[in-house]
């Protein structure tokens, strides 16, 4: 009876221990970049798409050479990915510091931020900047731009800031 019990015991920590590794062994959702012609579609009456598309983060990619456009270092830095079909994604679009949009690009999982961070959709905070704007930077630009970053600033008056002014109510 004894060695029935510890027999059991025994397959519990075992069956336990196999269903621990199973949990960590589930692949990561992998979510996909759409580009921000997608993310336009909705965030045009807002004016978020044109605020972005006004910024030097819009632009990133156009103001590197023919020869810097061969760097492979710096595709981390000026282009958002590629998407699902195989294109370059070039300048830091939304997805750069959202996240890649596939799995939560429809208006009725965005009305609900909760539902969106769940599908992939990243919040971007100082962290998600710092990516970019350091001192390990691949160029100059990028590296003087860390030493002087200001995130509550840089939050007030970067990408986004066009249209939370337009969304302030006239005083």
């Amino acid at each position: 009876m004894r060695y029935a019990a510890v027999a059991v015991s025994l397959l519990f920590v075992v069956a336990l221990f196999g269903l621990t590794v199973a949990e960590e062994q589930k692949p990561a959702v992998k979510h996909e970049y759409i580009g921000a012609k997608m993310c336009k579609m909705c965030h045009t009456k807002d004016g978020i798409f044109d605020s972005w598309a006004a910024s030097k983060h819009a632009t990133a990619w156009d103001g590197l050479s023919e020869e810097q456009k061969k760097n492979e270092a710096l595709k981390a830095y000026y282009t958002t990915g590629t998407s699902a079909k195989g294109e370059l994604l070039t300048g830091v679009q939304c997805e750069a510091c959202h996240g890649p949009g596939s799995d939560y690009k429809t208006k009725s999982i965005m009305e609900n931020k909760e539902q969106a961070i769940a599908n992939g959709m990243i919040v971007p905070d100082e962290k998600t900047c710092k990516k970019c704007h350091n001192e390990a930077a691949p160029t100059d630009a990028l590296k003087a731009s860390a030493k002087a970053f200001d995130f509550a600033k840089m939050k007030a008056t970067g990408v986004h800031a066009a249209a939370k002014k337009a969304a302030e109510p006239n005083k």
